[in-house]
């Protein structure tokens, strides 16, 4: 009788996994096709859903109390940024600014500067809540909180950069390619062929054998995303390479962001950084892949393509 119940309870567990996994796919999808603000919008809640769930899990905000000056200050600048992109939004932003921000000043345009100042802004307001409330907050929370803007904030928004390059509505799935390709054949190879243990402390089920089979997904995937974006686009031939370059290279990051975030919760002692997504737990426990992906595969993706012969 225990046995039927383990076995009822751990299918009750994989349909539930498959349902809410489902359920991202399709929002995400909408939200690659839709673009735009509707895209920034929701990557900002993503983000700020995130943060919240970092901070948690890394004690800026200690279990039982109520969002916290650093958390605050945290989330607000991570909006405030996310506003920021709104600015080179037509709907939102008149001609006159749009040409005021694209001005240069040295080295960045006027546009990088609000942005650089954001971040700034934002750091030396979370020291001002380190200075005022001394000694409420010990130094690893005000670390974490900054660390948590970057880690959550800033990465998430290459997936809105992606999206408004041109041809963005085909280039906005290379990250998730990169990530959820390499994590689901990672996970295939690494059940029927994996024997060599890669990192057996911190997560004693990945395998070499694994991770190459992540990394030969990410990169097929990638290439066959490639090949549409080429006809597509009447682009050069060259395209296609730079798509597996991409797929390598994302698989890698994305590999990365899996590990970073196992050793973040192992050294927090947290199975789980949230249980907003069934079966799945946290935002950050489903994105934590993409997240390290969507800004290599930006980077990449703008030095690439230049040589892809565009329309």
């Amino acid at each position: 009788m225990p046995e039927k119940n383990d076995k009822k309870q751990a299918m009750n567990k994989f349909l539930t996994r498959v349902i809410s996994g489902a359920v991202i796919l399709i929002i995400t999808v909408v939200l690659g096709i839709v673009g735009g603000p509707v895209l920034g919008a929701a990557l900002c809640i993503i983000a700020c859903i995130g943060y919240v769930e970092f901070t948690n899990a890394t004690k800026v905000r200690e279990e039982g109390h109520r969002f916290n000056a650093l958390q605050v200050v945290g989330l607000v600048t991570i909006v405030a940024y996310y506003g920021a992109l709104l600015l080179q939004d037509d709907m939102y932003c008149p001609e006159t600014v749009k040409e005021w921000l694209s001005k240069n000043v040295g080295t960045f345009n006027l546009f990088t500067v609000l942005i650089l100042l954001i971040f700034v802004v934002g750091f030396i307001g979370i020291l001002y809540v380190y200075i005022f409330t001394y000694p409420k907050f010990k130094f690893q929370q005000i670390s974490n909180a900054v660390f948590g803007i970057l880690y959550l904030g800033l990465t998430l928004s290459f997936i809105y950069y992606i999206r408004e390059l041109p041809g963005g509505i085909f280039l906005v799935w290379m990250p998730f390619i990169s990530a959820w390709f390499s994590d689901t054949c990672a996970y295939l190879v690494g059940v029927t062929l994996g024997k060599h243990k890669m990192t057996p402390k911190l997560s004693p089920k990945k395998t070499y054998e694994g991770a190459a089979g992540g990394i030969v997904g990410a990169t097929l995937g990638s290439i066959i995303l490639g090949i549409i974006y080429t006809i597509v686009h009447k682009a050069g031939a060259v395209s296609v390479l730079s798509f597996a370059c991409m797929g390598f290279v994302g698989s890698l990051a994305s590999m990365c962001g899996d590990l970073a975030a196992s050793a973040i919760k192992r050294n927090n002692d947290v199975k789980d950084f949230g249980k907003i997504i069934p079966g799945h737990g946290g935002i950050l426990d489903r994105f934590d892949s993409v997240i390290f992906t969507a800004p290599m595969v930006y980077f990449l993706m703008s030095l690439l393509l230049q040589f892809a012969e565009v329309s």
